[in-house]
């Protein structure tokens, strides 16, 4: 690594320690008081502090400083998934008793597809997959279901960075990406077959929040030895269903979005 390189990683490291002296008890902290906990010169935490601000992430109050409302912007982001785990669990379970494999919820991290919980089922053969685990959203069904009600901004990062091939079936055109996003838009769910692996079936559904924001899937995926064609519409009916469950948990009403876009 190079000293500059070094530099940055040690101002982030300290940036963070600040933050975390700050709690219900100490909600308001002067340099002095910052510099003393952590042994920095204060040259060094009013830079810190002083960035810190420009971001939002602190504020100014009198002489001393606080915690800015960005922090709510990260709060928020854990609190729902949270709120999701809690509200998700029974219903994935269910889901999984029905169609018995592997069940997950996942939401879009950056560019990336990752997992944020998941029900395994009896299955003696089943698809390798971990809570925290990153996917490339192109190559699987509920990357492509979140990537489809994504900004333009985000979806175009997704394309230049590249349409990685991991399965036979994996796309890597551009112009037949944004086709297949138009399509999961109309119908709210998407299947893929071969993308992420070969002979693999994966289906994913919505999640939405109560102002009706897609802001997770639920899915399956299945050997095509087990989810043949003909079982797939059947799948598709109990993965949207549970969507449809955890979204109500989350408050998410459905006769009332839909007078609304009336």
């Amino acid at each position: 690594m190079s000293i500059e390189n070094k530099s940055i990683l040690q101002s982030v490291q300290n940036g963070l320690q600040i933050l975390k002296l700050f709690s219900k008890e100490n909600s308001i902290l002067g340099i002095t008081d910052i510099s003393r906990e952590l042994e920095l010169p204060k040259s060094t935490v009013s830079r810190l502090i002083n960035d810190l601000m420009s971001e939002g992430y602190l504020r100014k109050v009198g002489r001393k400083y606080t915690v800015g409302l960005s922090i709510l912007g990260l709060t928020g982001v854990i609190m729902s998934q949270l709120e999701i785990h809690r509200e998700a669990f029974d219903p994935l379970k269910c889901l999984v008793s029905k169609l018995n494999e592997n069940a997950h919820v996942s939401t879009l991290d950056g560019t990336h597809l990752i997992y944020i919980l998941k029900v395994e089922s009896k299955q003696t053969i089943r698809l390798l997959s971990h809570v925290g685990q990153h996917r490339p959203p192109t190559c699987s069904a509920p990357g492509k279901l979140l990537l489809a009600f994504q900004p333009k901004e985000i979806v175009d990062q997704v394309i230049q960075a590249g349409l990685p091939k991991r399965g036979p079936n994996s796309v890597t055109d551009p112009k037949v990406l944004l086709q297949q996003l138009k399509q999961i838009r109309q119908d709210e769910y998407c299947v893929c077959i071969d993308e992420m692996h070969e002979d693999v079936i994966a289906i994913a559904a919505p999640i939405k929040d109560y102002t009706g924001k897609i802001i997770a899937s639920v899915s399956v995926a299945a050997p095509k030895l087990r989810m043949g064609e003909d079982f797939i519409p059947q799948c598709v009916e109990e993965i949207i269903k549970t969507g449809k469950k955890i979204s109500a948990k989350l408050g998410y009403i459905e006769s009332l979005q839909c007078e609304g876009e009336r």
